[in-house]
């Protein structure tokens, strides 16, 4: 374990921040003379845990398709395409990090500064392709549901019940 100011290092956030709390108070202490005003540093960390309780659990990400409703059908394409763009805004972001961070790499030997960038272009390039084909899917989704509601309108509409018979049938 490597040590700093003859304490252990731990690993975590707290004792760092204790060193620095002791240096400071420490450092305080003989500029001021005998005044040492008492320091103390907390550092909480809480995870949050997420657990599903139902019947059973699905294998789907978005959860079991039932489409037993125009509703249902409706809510799945909007979760499809929640997620989609979703994953879209993170393939697009993840793609232009990625792009940066190999842009900065060191180059090869014989390579100039721009081969390296474009190497880098290149395999950032895949990222995007993938942010693009979720945008894609999302845009499905939406298009999904309109043809639904197209092919499907006269069913969706509440039809106009007949009145039943007054004079049931006599034998």
């Amino acid at each position: 374990m490597a040590t700093t100011n003859g304490s252990p290092q731990s690993g975590t956030n707290s004792s760092k921040f204790a060193n620095a709390g002791a240096a400071a108070g420490g450092f305080v202490g003989a500029v001021g003379g005998s005044f040492v005003p008492p320091l103390n540093i907390t550092v909480n960390k809480t995870t949050k845990t997420t657990t599903t309780a139902g019947p059973a659990k699905s294998h789907f990400v978005l959860g079991e398709p039932d489409f037993n409703s125009a509703e249902d059908v409706r809510n799945y394409c909007n979760h499809v395409r929640a997620l989609m763009i979703q994953a879209a805004i993170e393939l697009a972001m993840a793609s232009k990090i990625l792009e940066a961070r190999l842009a900065q790499a060191q180059t090869l030997p014989g390579d100039n500064p721009i081969q390296s960038k474009l190497r880098a272009k290149k395999v950032a390039w895949k990222l995007k392709r993938a942010a693009d084909g979720a945008t894609a899917a999302a845009k499905n989704a939406v298009g999904a549901y309109g043809a639904f509601t197209r092919e499907y309108a006269d069913l969706m509409r509440p039809r106009p019940q007949r009145t039943a018979t007054t004079s049931p049938f006599k034998f």
